[in-house]
């Protein structure tokens, strides 16, 4: 049997894109195994799920996320802890997901003639660049960004999520295809009851941080209670940074029961607080990283047919002139914001349509099915190469 092994740096919660890869990867008959950083030594050590993906997790590298000089000092370790692993079970393609695993994939795969993916799931050199401060940080921003461009060129494939990103990539390999992080058709085949409850739910679902809009839709609330609307707010998602949480809780004095944080949810977890929501929000700050992307949770409200107010970028835009799923407004217009939600207030029936437009666009198009047959067609195009190594 064909064997994949997945490269995270992450502990594998899991992660929703890793797992929705692997678990599509055996349902196609491959045996996946996930190699994984767990830095603080939280969880099992080694398990298989019931879906057959088997879990390592590295445990003797303890480290801190982010960029800091401490964490970038242990990632040659965490590389050097996956080479024995890998060894033990000498796959045939080695899958990496984000920059910080794929020296080590690009390592073990050059010793032993083995296909080694890049999972690009973002430009992972401007991802980084707003926590790298100074003389120094930008010396590190260029560091990182060339020698991302070399791992992808040195990679036998470029995985990523979207048309931007997959034309920065093809600048440096020919071979790259596009598998959108959509929802799996399951999570829409049931329609959320918007607007048919005594109180309005407002939802945001992701990390949490102010140029991710947490403020603003702290602002929001208040306008709408302001107003007469009996709205709440939940937020789910982890702090980023985690002091972020403290300026929120100040920020939304008086709000204390209206709003509730969740932190961090298993990904089990997420359709049921899909379906207790009215309303799903996306409403991102202008920084370049936002503006050119298509944030998951979109197409997650979109799956349980939430209206969604969402920042008018264009890629979202994209989607939603074709979906007409809700509404658009400028980042910093409150007004605005406020405004088509209390329209909806007024008139639930319309809601109800853009909620159900969006639950019928994933179900058509937007949908994790569709991708896993780019999935499947890059892999018999790896192992065919491999085949002949």
């Amino acid at each position: 049997m064909f064997h994949i092994v997945m490269l995270l740096s992450n502990p594998f919660r899991p992660d929703p894109r890793v797992l929705k890869e692997a678990k599509s990867l055996v349902d196609l008959g491959y045996r996946v195994t996930v190699i994984c950083w767990d830095r603080a030594a939280e969880m099992e050590p080694e398990e298989t799920l019931d879906s057959g993906v088997h879990i390592i997790r590295v445990q003797n590298v303890p480290s801190a996320y982010g960029i800091g000089t401490r964490q970038l000092l242990r990632l040659p370790r965490f590389w050097l802890a996956t080479l024995p692993i890998l060894n033990r079970f000498q796959p045939d393609l080695v899958h990496c997901h984000d920059f910080d695993t794929l020296p080590a994939g690009l390592l073990w795969g050059g010793l032993h003639c083995c296909p080694v993916i890049y999972d690009a799931h973002e430009y992972y050199a401007d991802l980084c660049k707003p926590r790298l401060r100074g003389v120094g940080g930008a010396l590190l921003y260029q560091l990182i960004r060339i020698s991302e461009r070399i791992g992808a060129h040195m990679a036998s494939a470029v995985v990523t999520v979207d048309e931007r990103l997959g034309a920065a990539y093809r600048r440096v390999n020919r071979r790259v295809v596009i598998i959108g992080h959509y929802p799996n058709r399951a999570l829409a085949t049931e329609a959320t009851p918007v607007f048919t409850r005594p109180d309005l739910t407002l939802l945001y679902i992701g990390r949490l941080s102010v140029d991710r809009g947490l403020l603003f839709y702290a602002d929001l609330l208040r306008y709408l209670r302001e107003q007469g609307i009996p709205a709440h707010l939940r937020l789910a998602g982890a702090f980023t940074p985690p002091d972020e949480e403290q300026r929120l809780r100040e920020y939304c004095q008086g709000l204390e029961d209206a709003l509730d944080i969740l932190g961090w949810i298993h990904y089990n977890q997420v359709p049921a607080l899909l379906h207790s929501a009215d309303v799903g929000l996306a409403i991102l700050q202008p920084k370049p990283r936002y503006v050119e992307a298509l944030p998951v949770k979109l197409f997650e409200y979109m799956a349980a047919g939430l209206p969604i107010v969402a920042s008018d970028f264009p890629p979202i835009a994209k989607v939603f002139n074709d979906a007409r799923c809700g509404a658009l407004v400028d980042p910093f217009d409150l007004h605005a914001a406020a405004t088509f939600i209390r329209h909806w207030w007024e008139h639930p029936d319309e809601a109800r349509v853009a909620g159900e437009n969006g639950r019928r666009a994933v179900l058509q198009k937007y949908n994790w099915e569709t991708m896993t047959q780019r999935l499947n067609d890059l892999y018999v195009s790896l192992a065919d190469i491999r085949s002949k190594l």
